[in-house]
């Protein structure tokens, strides 16, 4: 148990390693037909879990919108990004089964965000980056909860199997118990059966002598 919990663990500490890693860069995804520009964060987090933060993150920028792993935000507060309303388009795909990206596109008065050279590049990577961590973060939480999960079911299956054998030693305890009584029982029939047969051959005895002799 102590060996399997040790490689969950350290299996936790290389998943987060690699959760917090950033990578963000300029990319193009086909959404509903219509290819965007924007950018692209790569994370070491399954797609099913990131989308998850991902949803759960957009709400502090405003009302979000989601299909289909598609999460829009069509007035978003990002001060950072631009004073005016800012329109989010993202999605959240599958690079492999350990890892995923968020696409983020952000619309500001009627252009996006697309390179390094564009006005609030840097406040929508910082965007992304911010993500990452918070996303990091709550994947830890994740692989932590499921390790202690996996100990305590563990304990309770010990717990279950000392208390099965606990009940098998009582009823063991309670069945030598009975075998004693009944061997003590046994034993006082046994020497009460040796005197009626002492007794009974004594009689035998008697009779035999009482038997005409033949000669």
């Amino acid at each position: 148990m102590k060996l399997r919990t040790a490689s969950i663990l350290f299996a936790i500490a290389v998943s987060i390693t690699s959760a917090s890693a950033q990578s963000v860069y300029p990319g193009k995804e086909t959404i509903d037909k219509k290819e965007i520009s924007g950018l692209t964060l790569s994370q070491s987090i399954p797609e099913k879990h990131l989308i998850t933060y991902w949803e759960s993150y957009l709400e502090k920028f405003g009302k979000v919108k989601g299909k289909k792993g598609v999460n829009t935000i069509e007035k978003a507060f990002i001060p950072a990004v631009s004073p005016n309303p800012v329109q989010v388009i993202s999605q959240v795909g599958s690079v492999s089964k350990t890892a995923s990206k968020v696409f983020l596109a952000l619309n500001v008065d009627g252009t996006y965000i697309t390179n390094d050279s564009d006005s609030g590049y840097r406040a929508a990577e910082s965007v992304l980056k911010d993500f990452s961590n918070y996303a990091a973060v709550r994947e830890e939480v994740r692989l932590a909860d499921d390790v202690f999960s996996v100990a305590e079911k563990s304990h309770q299956k010990l717990q279950r199997e000392i208390e099965d054998k606990t009940k098998e030693i009582e009823k063991t305890e309670r069945k030598l118990t009975e075998l004693r009584s009944e061997v003590e029982k046994g034993k006082a029939d046994s020497q009460t059966s040796l005197l009626d047969l002492q007794n009974k051959q004594k009689a035998l005895e008697a009779a035999k002598i009482k038997v005409p002799s033949l000669k």
